[in-house]
């Protein structure tokens, strides 16, 4: 059971890299094309865009995780032939459509 808990954590996290870093890249350049300029940074900007700035990341970020998760437990269910340690039957229903 340890080894499956290692070998969950080890396929969550290396989806959740990837996905996080073409998520901000995405964010990042959809951020240059609708304001042509560089996403803020310390300083340099005001707090509307600053603001703007925060959510357009938080969700991109926020929906990269959710979307890692659940391909990396897709990953597992078709590798293992069993739902990751600690994924219940019910968030498990919605790796098993996909």
């Amino acid at each position: 059971m340890v080894g499956a808990k290692i070998g969950w954590k080890l396929v969550l996290a290396a989806f959740t890299i990837v996905v996080g870093l073409v998520a901000n890249k995405a964010v990042t350049t959809a951020w240059k094309l609708g304001s042509g300029g560089k996403p803020p940074k310390g300083n340099q900007a005001g707090y509307a865009e600053v603001v703007t700035w925060a959510v357009a990341s938080g969700g991109a970020a926020a929906a990269a995780k959710l979307f890692a998760e659940r391909r990396a437990a897709q990953y597992y269910l078709k590798s293992t032939g069993h739902l990751p340690p600690g994924y219940d039957k019910k968030a498990g229903q919605d790796v098993e459509k996909a």
